[in-house]
């Protein structure tokens, strides 16, 4: 083929006139993007009047988070933008360069060391008030767990328990939103349905805490260099001016939301996959038990949890996000393709961390795998948990410890299991959850 010569780009299977992949996305949302994974490396996906060209090659996906010349953030963070407000953080090129070098401090290793005793004493407080016999809703305790950290170590804030459980529960309602806008036109997202007016009063609270933590840091500055602090420090590039309250409240919600969404949902199927897997608990147990040795958890001993760090890393390649899309800054030929300037292009983290082409038995849980099988040496944009070039996740420090002293210290107190006669359903969204996961714990020792 010369450089001149493209091929038509073929349509994911399952379309149909004018809806295009609409009925089969309504009929299996879970499974849709791994259902239409072809040997095409590149597909075509429409959902009504939205295209999306679809990568299933590795080496497209990572092209397509790597290059930042051809590919800038696309229509799921315009949406994004409408909810949050445009923050810089959100945004490409030398903006989101200069934000991220801004905000790193606070997501250093130094940053998340000296938050550790913290996420440890939060953890066995909240875990230790767990009862033999009792039934416990750990979906809403580990998310309400996640939020409390997330709040306390990066924003310095101590929030009432409902407002923390408020704010996650409206982290929950945006990650539906944004899976919804990215791939239904506007129109159908944005009427005033009951379940969308119950969405933006939610979000009208979000935005009045936010608004309070931002006003009373501004009255009463404080000592610890937190995020909220270095927002408040923090200057636009084009302009050198400081940040309004309205550009802080942008980024503080979209930091917020990221850092509770993927960590909370996470942990969540974490002790649901260890749940249902005695072997799993009982090698978590064991660990726990050998590196605390009757001692508190310290950040040492966190990177020493091997085990528990791969249950982690399992858990991220199982239960990935459905959709990650971008926009092609020019044309640019993909897969002998020619794409035009402004056409979305896509790819799914969970069909591509559930490829049978590059993982064994992709769908089982295998918090070994990284050690054998074909998932041992994975092609560049095979797995990318946390993202993979200039957008990688900025939190992925703090997440991954967070869910390892969570889990660690789970094991060292309980046997878990599911409660007899549950039916765990999972919510679809741009981060697929469990809908509940009722449990019923047992003493250790």
């Amino acid at each position: 083929m010369s450089a001149t010569t493209t091929v038509p780009c073929p349509p994911a299977p399952g379309r149909v006139p004018v809806l295009g992949h609409v009925p089969a996305l309504l009929r299996r949302p879970l499974s849709f993007f791994e259902s239409i994974r072809t040997q095409d490396p590149l597909v075509r996906v429409g959902f009504g009047p939205i295209g999306l060209y679809l990568a299933n090659d590795p080496a497209l996906v990572h092209r397509i988070q790597v290059d930042a010349d051809t590919f800038e953030r696309g229509r799921f963070f315009e949406v994004m933008a409408g909810h949050f407000g445009n923050p810089p953080i959100a945004s490409d090129g030398a903006t989101h360069r200069h934000q991220r070098r801004t905000l790193q401090p606070g997501f250093s290793r130094t940053s998340v060391r000296d938050h550790t005793r913290a996420v440890v004493d939060e953890a066995e407080q909240r875990f230790a008030a767990w009862r033999p016999g009792v039934p416990v809703q750990a979906d809403e305790e580990i998310a309400d767990f996640v939020a409390t950290v997330v709040l306390r170590s990066l924003f310095g804030a101590e929030l009432p328990p409902a407002v923390v459980r408020d704010i996650r529960r409206t982290v929950a309602l945006i990650t539906g939103k944004l899976f919804a806008g990215t791939v239904f036109p506007e129109v159908l997202t944005s009427l005033p349905t009951p379940a969308n007016r119950r969405f933006e009063a939610a979000m009208g609270r979000f935005h009045a805490v936010i608004d309070g933590l931002v006003q009373g840091r501004r009255a009463n500055p404080g000592s610890v260099p937190d995020v909220l602090d270095i927002l408040l420090k923090a200057t636009r590039p084009d302009t050198g001016r400081p940040l309004t309250d309205h550009e802080i409240r942008g980024e503080f919600l979209i930091l917020v939301f990221a850092a509770l969404d993927t960590t909370s949902t996470t942990l969540t199927w974490a002790v649901f996959e260890t749940a249902i897997r005695p072997e799993v608990q009982q090698r978590l147990y064991e660990e726990a038990v050998l590196v605390l040795d009757g001692q508190p958890l310290t950040y040492d001993r966190v990177r020493e949890l091997s085990y528990t760090r791969k249950v982690v890393d399992e858990t991220l390649r199982l239960h990935a996000s459905m959709l990650a899309t971008r926009r092609t800054r020019h044309d640019v030929v993909l897969a002998g393709t020619l794409v035009p300037a402004g056409s979305e292009v896509g790819y799914s983290p969970r069909a591509m961390h559930r490829d049978p082409g590059t993982y064994a038995d992709p769908h089982r849980f295998d918090p070994e795998r990284a050690e054998s099988g074909p998932g041992h040496a994975l092609p560049p944009g095979a797995s990318f948990p946390w993202g993979i070039g200039p957008h990688r996740c900025i939190g992925e420090h703090l997440a991954a410890t967070t869910m390892t002293i969570a889990l660690a210290t789970l094991a060292a107190r309980w046997r878990l299991r599911i409660r007899p006669g549950a039916r765990i359903r999972v919510a679809t969204s741009s981060l697929p959850r469990p809908d509940s996961l009722p449990l019923l714990v047992t003493p250790r020792g």
